[in-house]
Formats: structure tokens, sequence, C-alpha cells
């Protein structure tokens, strides 16, 4: 397995040596309550700091100061991380699929680290109502991780509406990423490229993802011409949950409408600069039991690996 797949967590320096005040918006009342902090109801989407109540109102997402590491890129990553996880039930009427534990950590803590890695420093988490308090108890400001985190809160109703509701905060290129998955592309290439073909929407394309089933194709008498069992079909490559994108993206979304299904489709027909970005990498997400136990069995894996090597370097 390419060790690059689930990048090394943060270490302790690539932290602001002084705390970044986190950030919110007018849009979201917070009231102190004794310990906690009551979120009044509202209809719209939230953009929050789990801190909010301590600070000031500043602008949302202040990018921290120069980190060691990756050169910062100022674009804005939006993390969906508000599906309800269906396929994982019971386990998520527990705990949101994210928050998962996956050798030893809750399962964003890698997809944080590796939207970091390559020096995104700015990250929004699209959540929903029912598991934002959870996150935000975990991830906090994100200054742990070296990046900023703000929270965007609304409905389920669908993945394009939950992006649409943080609107207001995008103003440039950014990053539309599925936090149920885990890849090991090469996505400051990807943005490169975005940017080269100046592209509306650039939706990332495995070419390495084989179908869970055989395949065949008949001639007119039915008979079978060929046939294959798990293919590989590089002629249809596998849309892997990470798109990088223009503000005009978001004329598309709209309420109980899907990226992928609906928005990604409508931009096509439209005749807009819809670009794939074709890679070999390979990537895992967590949408189903199978796949969180190949997940896990990966991480564990990887994590003996890396112990064994830090012991021959000692």
């Amino acid at each position: 397995m390419d060790s690059r797949l689930f990048p090394p967590p943060s270490k302790p320096g690539l932290c602001p040596d002084q705390p970044v005040s986190p950030k919110i918006t007018a849009r979201h009342e917070i009231i102190p309550r004794g310990e906690g902090v009551l979120h009044r109801p509202v209809h719209d989407a939230r953009l929050v700091s789990p801190r909010a109540f301590q600070y000031p109102a500043l602008e949302v997402l202040i990018p921290v100061r120069r980190l060691p590491g990756p050169a910062s890129i100022p674009l804005k990553a939006f993390v969906l991380a508000g599906g309800a996880g269906t396929r994982l039930s019971p386990l998520t009427s527990y705990v949101p699929k994210g928050m998962i534990p996956v050798a030893g950590k809750p399962f964003i803590d890698y997809v944080i680290t590796y939207i970091a890695s390559h020096g995104i420093r700015n990250i929004i988490m699209l959540l929903s109502d029912e598991d934002s308090e959870v996150y935000r108890n975990h991830l906090d400001d994100g200054s742990k991780y070296g990046v900023n985190i703000g929270y965007s809160i609304s409905p389920r109703t669908g993945t394009a509406n939950a992006l649409k509701e943080a609107s207001s905060h995008i103003d440039t290129t950014f990053l539309v990423y599925y936090g149920d998955v885990l890849t090991s592309l090469d996505l400051t290439d990807m943005i490169r490229f975005h940017r080269e073909k100046k592209a509306t929407c650039t939706v990332a394309l495995s070419t390495g993802v084989r179908i869970d089933y055989g395949v065949g194709r008949v001639d007119k008498d039915n008979r079978i011409e060929y046939f294959e069992e798990k293919p590989l079909l590089k002629e249809y490559p596998v849309a892997i949950g990470v798109c990088v994108c223009e503000p005009i993206f978001l004329k598309y979304c709209s309420s109980g409408s899907d990226i992928a299904a609906n928005v990604i489709p409508a931009l096509v027909a439209k005749g807009e600069r819809v670009y794939g970005y074709l890679t070999s990498e390979p990537h895992h997400d967590i949408g189903s039991f199978k796949q969180l136990d190949e997940v896990k069995k990966i991480l564990k894996t990887q994590g003996k690996n890396q112990a064994k090597t830090a012991s021959k370097q000692d």
C-alpha cells in the first residue's frame, strides 16, 4: 500500500506559536449559559467557532501566519460531513460517521491532516444540527492541526444545499471534499490543473477502482463476446468525492439537490467548463461496514510499518 495514502498526524510544530482567535459571523447567535453554550435555533446555516462566546466577532477564517511545511494556499476547503450515514446504522445512531474511531483516532482527523498537508489552512465543516456538537467538541478551532476550522450548520437537505448555505464565505476558487473519503491524490497538482484549464469545476476521477461485479458484453443474439470479473473500467473513471470549483458553481446548487447526482450533470449539460482530473492513486471511503473494515486494516498496517521504521531510525 502506498505510504502516501494516509499522511502522518500533524506535529505540534505545525500549530502557531500564539493562539489564533477563532472566527464567527453575525448570522449565528450564541448565548453564554453557565459552562456551556446555548445555540439559538435559526433556519439558515450558521458559521461558528466552538469558542466563539469567549471572543469578539472577527472576520471569518482569519489566516494563520505562515507555518512550517507546505506553503499555505489561499483557498478554502468545505468538508461535507453532515450526512446521516444510514448504511452504517446503528453505529451512526451513536457517533457521526466521520467521528468513528479508525486505528486509534476519529476518521475525520486523517481528512483534516491530509488537507493541511497540501497547504490549505482554512477549512469549513459542513454539518447538520444532529451531529455538529460532536465535531466541534473534537476539532475545536483547528489549531491542533495547524489550520483554522469554522462550522456551517444546516438541515439535512442535500449536499448541494449544505454548500449553498455557506456561500457567503465563498468568493474565489474553493475545494469540496467528502468527509468520509481519504486518498493519496495529489491535491496540489489538481488545483494547478484546475487553474490551468480555467475550469468551472474539476472533479477527481480514479482510474484504479475495480467495480464489485463481473461485466459482460453480448451480441445481437445475446451470445457473450466479452466477460470479466471485477474489471477496471478506465474509460469510465470513478468520482472519489473531491472537487475544485469556482463561485459560479453555487448557481446550480439548491435545496434537496446532490452535488454528484444533480449539480455536476447540470454543469455539463449547460456547457460549463467541467474537467476531470485523472488519478490512479488509491482512495477509500467508510460509507459501508465492508469499506470501514478495509480502511481499519490499512491504517493499522500502516501504523505498524511506521512504528517499525521509527524504531529502526532510533
